[in-house]
């Protein structure tokens, strides 16, 4: 089966954060203080907008009943904090096809 989604990793981030001239070892600091500094702001509640790209925040689901599928048995699902992303306005227009504002 041919996998249909190109994965970037954090090693890749890094590496094409190296190109604009600073050591592979400094870009990768670079990438995992700001995902550590993404997932600090999450755990406290805080909502993250990047301005041209999108905002993540959290949510609690409630708790709720379910159903175990095999045995059509209720089961009680407890809360639980889930991470949303919306897409800012650019990123959007960007994904579509448009030209980006601003470009140099």
């Amino acid at each position: 089966m041919a996998k249909l989604e190109n994965n970037v990793t954090k090693a890749e981030l890094a590496q094409r954060l190296a190109e604009v001239g600073i050591s592979q070892r400094h870009a990768r600091r670079i990438v995992d203080y700001f995902f550590a500094q993404i997932v600090e702001a999450l755990q406290h509640g805080e909502v993250i907008h990047l301005v041209g790209f999108g905002a993540f925040r959290y949510k609690t689901r409630p708790a709720r009943m379910g159903r175990n599928p095999r045995t059509g048995e209720a089961v009680h699902v407890p809360p639980k904090r889930i991470i949303q992303f919306k897409p800012g306005r650019e990123l959007k227009t960007l994904i579509r096809g448009g030209e980006r504002k601003g470009t140099v």
